[in-house]
């Protein structure tokens, strides 16, 4: 579970979006905008990604590859807030942490 300081409000979600530097993967892509405070994620899956089973096992799957990522890189010196926009549904975690990675690494550069 994404802890509570981690978790992009709903009110930001089309801040982010609209304002945010995008950049796209295999699987979604990755919005990311400056902010002053700890970095915030959040995670939109739609109908087109699969049916409900699908789309909630992707939210979780991403959810365990975020928190591995904060726990890796460091993230609480990154002052951003991250939206994760899938497009194509992914079950396998290590291919999906791979194109979120690559996807981090040049958001945060």
């Amino acid at each position: 579970m994404l802890p509570k300081k981690y978790k992009l409000p709903a009110k930001d979600f089309r801040y982010v979006y609209s304002k945010g530097l995008k950049f796209r993967g295999q699987y979604g892509m990755l919005v990311a905008l400056a902010s002053s405070s700890a970095p915030k994620f959040g995670f939109v899956l739609n109908k087109k990604v699969g049916n409900a089973v699908q789309r909630h096992r992707m939210t979780r799957l991403l959810r365990v590859i975020v928190m591995e990522l904060v726990k890796e890189l460091d993230f609480d010196n990154y002052k951003f807030n991250f939206e994760y926009v899938a497009f194509e549904f992914c079950d396998s975690k290590e291919i999906l942490k791979a194109d979120v990675i690559t996807q981090f690494k040049n958001a945060i550069k």
